[in-house]
């Protein structure tokens, strides 16, 4: 099915420099990025020049066959229109969503959950991947996990009288609390590629 987004109308060419310019909806064509042309003459006389681009690198589709049958799909139907689906492997889980708006793009979460953090080595090796992750310029962030009075300590130290979110994982430790952390790496079919949802994958995968 073809969507027709703006109705056909007329457009100048304009001059720049030696060349014939025609200028292009900025909200769906970036300078520099590259696109398809087809130059077509039918037998009228009449010259159509086709511009092709892929607007989105991915759909909830896809992405359930990247994961082929290495995850366990949880959920996988369309609520109201919009497609949602969600499959795990152990402490990795992966969302995935589409709203009925045919122009939005799809979006992806992967994270991979952490259930007890046992001390400070232990999170700053999370600190480490997220570190890596957000060099590579993910959209990657943390999240505490637990009971509801080990998060508050986690998120607000100070008030607990402790100095920094490090003290607050040894005392927590220290008095059997458990805490633990997911890290989520959002992306989008717009902005992003498969092979970088690939890479989460591997980043945010048990190491043998």
């Amino acid at each position: 099915m073809t969507l027709t987004v703006e109705k056909e109308r007329e457009r100048i060419v304009s001059k720049g420099g030696n060349s014939s310019v025609l200028y292009l909806p900025k909200e769906y064509f970036t300078p520099g990025e590259k696109v398809n042309s087809r130059i077509e003459i039918d037998s009228d006389g009449n010259l159509k020049m086709v511009l092709t681009k892929r607007l989105f690198n991915f759909t909830c589709d896809t992405i359930k066959f990247l994961i082929d049958n290495d995850f366990n799909i949880e959920y996988d139907k369309t609520v109201a229109g919009t497609k949602v689906f969600s499959a795990n492997q152990g402490a990795l889980s992966l969302n995935c969503t589409k709203s009925p708006k045919e122009l939005e793009p799809t979006y992806v979460s992967v994270s991979r959950r952490f259930d007890q953090i046992r001390s400070v080595k232990d999170y700053r090796n999370l600190l480490n991947i997220l570190k890596r992750l957000l060099a590579a310029n993910f959209d990657a962030y943390i999240e505490p996990e637990g009971d509801i009075e080990a998060v508050q300590i986690f998120k607000d130290p100070q008030r607990y009288k402790l100095r920094d979110e490090f003290e607050a994982i040894e005392a927590l430790n220290d008095t059997a609390r458990k805490i633990g952390f997911s890290i989520i790496v959002r992306f989008n079919s717009k902005k992003n590629s498969l092979d970088q949802i690939k890479n989460a994958f591997k980043e945010l995968s048990p190491k043998v």
